[in-house]
Order: structure tokens, then sequence, then C-alpha cells
């Protein structure tokens, strides 16, 4: 990921919609999937900035890793954790059964985090035996656009193939769907014109925008919120799945 993008997600991280939105819909999965209580053990599993640390923290002692030392120095800078470690997802520094909660989020998809298949081999390591896993990626290839360049995505899944690959790893899926449902109309149409109308200044056009709009997708993702307890949406902008280590 380019290194401007690490300081303008921890500057916007707390009011940018999609951030904002994401959270809500984290914390329902969380709510029904992984009851809070202080003994629990939670990873975050390519932390970033440490974007997610508020919510985590309601639901046990938190740990990060991540690939970037930039990235780690941020989230540092929030005194939220209990340890911050550069490393691989697809290499953890940690024991077997370490955890009860390992979260990752938009983590595989990107060009240097290694193979995913060793990487949610070792979520189901460290994880406690009925502990969950809660993984977001973004979905479908052929939704490449600006945004994908940035961030360096090597690949895009479907909610079958993350479903199929889950499984082979040793995990019981409890839920999968898609998520920003409602804005992917909206999206689709800013993809497609992508390539017929490149942007100049792609950082600020990915993670900036009016406030009305901000306040407007917020919205769109916190009645997603809502809805996720009790539906799978059909498609979307992100695949989101919960499972349980065997």
């Amino acid at each position: 990921m380019e290194p401007e993008v690490y300081a303008i997600m921890n500057q916007w991280e707390g009011t940018f919609w999609w951030h904002v939105g994401m959270q809500r819909i984290i914390a329902s999965q969380l709510k029904k999937y992984a009851p809070a209580t202080a003994d629990n053990v939670i990873l975050d599993a390519g932390c970033g900035t440490g974007g997610m640390f508020n919510l985590l923290a309601k639901y046990g002692k938190v740990y990060g890793v991540d690939q970037s030392p930039l990235a780690i120095k941020y989230a540092k800078e929030k005194n939220i954790a209990v340890a911050l470690t550069v490393a691989s997802v697809a290499s953890l520094p940690y024991g077997d059964n370490t955890f009860d909660i390992v979260i990752c989020f938009d983590v595989l998809y990107h060009a240097l985090a290694g193979s995913d298949t060793h990487a949610l081999q070792e979520f189901q390591r460290v994880l406690r035996p009925g502990g969950v896993l809660i993984i977001r990626e973004p979905a479908y290839n052929w939704l490449r656009g600006h945004h994908d360049k940035l961030v360096w995505t090597r690949s895009r899944y479907s909610k079958q193939e993350l479903v199929s690959k889950l499984e082979a790893a040793g995990f019981a899926v409890k839920k999968a769907s898609y998520i920003n449902f409602f804005l992917f109309p909206l999206a689709l149409v800013k993809r497609l014109s992508e390539r017929w109308y490149p942007q100049k200044d792609i950082v600020n056009s990915t993670f900036r925008t009016n406030p009305i709009m901000n306040m407007l997708f917020k919205q769109a993702l916190f009645f997603e919120a809502l809805l996720i307890r009790y539906v799978n949406f059909p498609f979307g902008l992100s695949v989101l799945c919960v499972a349980r280590k065997k």
C-alpha cells in the first residue's frame, strides 16, 4: 500500500463513511457470534493503523500484526492494543490455540500478503477450538478500479471462493454474505467510468467525499448493519464471512 494511504487512513478512519459503516457491520457480527468478555484474547490480523481497536477492545484484550512498520507506528499511538508486531498474516508469531477471536479485514487480497491458504491455516492454528474468525475481503475481480492500484490489489474474491478456502482450512462457516449492497450500483458506475475517465488524484478521490454524501453513505451501511444479522446479501462490494474453528 502506498505510504500516503496509511496517513490518510489514520486521519479519516473515525469519520469516513467506509470505515465508520464497516465498523457498525462488524459490530453486529461480533455481538451475534462472539459475546463480549474481558477474558477474550483477540488478534487483528493485518491491523493497519488500528482503526478497529476501539470496537475490539469492548470484546477483550487486543493484539495486532501488520507487515507495515508505518501502520504499526500509527496503531501504537492509539495506546489500545496489548501488543503490536510487524509480521505477516501467513506466518503469525503466536503459539497454537492462543486466541478466542481473529479478525482479518481487507488483507488477503493484497499483493504482499503472501499465500491466502497459508494465512487461513495460520488463523486456524492460533485460534482456540470453537474460536471465531471474522474475515472481509473485496469482491469480484472484474470490479477492479483505481483504488485497487492504490492499495496493491492482487485478487478480489467471490463469496463461494472465500467459503471454499475457509472450509479447506478447517473452518465451519457460519455466515457468508456480500456487503455494501445498497451502494453497489453507484460503485459499479464509478468503477466502469474510471476505465474511460482516469482520475489524476486517486488518493483524495478515494478517501474523501463531501459531508452530505459521507452522511448518506454511512446511513446506507448502518442500515445494512441492522439487516445483516438476519439476511445474506446476494451481491456487494465486499465479502464477509464468519467461521468457527472445528
